[in-house]
């Protein structure tokens, strides 16, 4: 049986630029490929093609999607109404809570790496970085086929180390540059390699996500014609 968390699901997260490749798998045979890792703050895997990150919420996540226009508001003196008139639409938001459940070693490691990929996303590139000053990178959301290509910032984070459930202990990934699990646990095991971290079995991953258009897609492809008649629909004006 594929595991979901390396099976493309009705909804995820992209990064189409690939800064993070060496970060999050999108199959399980990358793993093996993966080792020099070093971090998200090191330079990028030299044995890896960039490509489209990917992370998957392998059981489906309850998705809040928020759309509001804003009108200013006229007070006349000596009425019993108001007059508004239309000021702005703002742009979506979406809110996702994302159950992550991990059933083997494998899988918790994907949910550390999901973690981290997702705070990395939130940071510009810094002083050691090859690009400093790089903004962070311009994600694509997309959900049931409803929602497609949606360019989006994540806005914030919420991971929760609850008190109430078992952990599974694995080594660490940020202090190796093996992948092999059975290796590492054998060396963990002679006393050899003795940091460990502890991912919950049951656990949430709670995001905001701020939808954001370039200028030059707003001037050259949006009208409200084309959004309706679904033209602009795989190119993520929601």
């Amino acid at each position: 049986m594929a595991c979901p968390y390396y099976t493309k699901q009705p909804v995820y997260l992209e990064d189409p630029s690939g800064r993070f490749d060496n970060i999050l798998p999108n199959e399980i045979g990358d793993l093996d490929k993966m080792r020099d890792y070093e971090g998200p703050q090191n330079r990028y895997v030299k044995s890896m093609k960039k490509q489209t990150t990917r992370l998957n919420f392998p059981y489906t996540p309850t998705t809040s999607i928020i759309n509001s226009s804003n009108y200013n508001q006229y007070d006349l003196t000596h009425s019993n109404f108001q007059q508004r008139a239309f000021d702005y639409h703002t742009n979506m938001e979406v809110n996702i809570t994302a159950p992550m459940i991990v059933r083997s070693v494998e899988e918790a490691e994907y949910v550390f790496r999901a973690a981290t990929w997702i705070r990395s996303t939130m940071k510009m590139s810094w002083m050691k970085d090859k690009d400093p000053g790089m903004p962070p990178p311009i994600l694509r959301f997309n959900a049931h086929g409803i929602y497609e290509n949606v360019p989006c910032v994540v806005r914030d984070f919420t991971w929760n180390l609850d008190s109430d459930i078992d952990y599974i202990e694995i080594p660490d990934p940020t202090k190796t540059h093996q992948t092999d699990v059975e290796s590492l646990q054998r060396q963990v095991a002679m006393g050899r390699l003795d940091k460990m971290i502890r991912v919950p079995v049951t656990n949430m991953f709670v995001l905001t996500l701020s939808v954001t258009y370039s200028p030059k897609s707003i001037r050259e492809k949006f009208s409200v014609k084309d959004y309706l008649s679904g033209n602009l629909k795989d190119q993520g004006y929601v």
